[in-house]
């Protein structure tokens, strides 16, 4: 939504790149569109879905509002933690934050911070959604 005072469009959210660090689907990753809302979960409605018996059904959510990524919980048994702490309202997000639901741990990672080794390595496994 544009600034009403100024009438400048909101900053684009940067390019999110998640790749899950640690868990059954280790390597396995994913390139997003800040257009469109990620749930993260087991269940088959999950854009993003993993293998984990430990994360539930659907689990939590990413979305991008005003230039800024977000993460909330969606009410799961065991809880979303960011950097080792539950999460219990939506949090931003920064290169580099680890995600951990259930057993497995997801690496938050913005195109602009990345290496052209790890630039490589995504190229090599990602998926596009959105």
């Amino acid at each position: 939504m544009p600034d009403s005072q100024t009438n400048t469009p909101d900053p684009a959210p940067p390019r999110l790149f998640l790749r899950v660090a640690h868990g059954p689907d280790r390597g396995k990753g994913w390139e997003l569109d800040p257009d469109t809302q990620y749930t993260l979960g087991r269940s088959r409605r999950c854009l993003l879905r993993l293998t984990d018996l430990t994360v539930s059904a659907v689990h939590a959510r990413l979305s991008a509002e005003r230039g800024v990524w977000y993460l909330a919980d969606r009410e799961s048994s065991h809880g979303t933690r960011l950097n080792n702490q539950r999460i219990l309202a939506p949090r931003p997000l920064f290169d580099r934050d680890r995600i951990r639901l259930g057993n497995t741990v997801l690496e938050f990672r913005e195109y602009e911070f990345l290496t052209d080794a790890e630039l490589a390595e995504i190229d090599r496994g990602v998926d596009h959604i959105g």
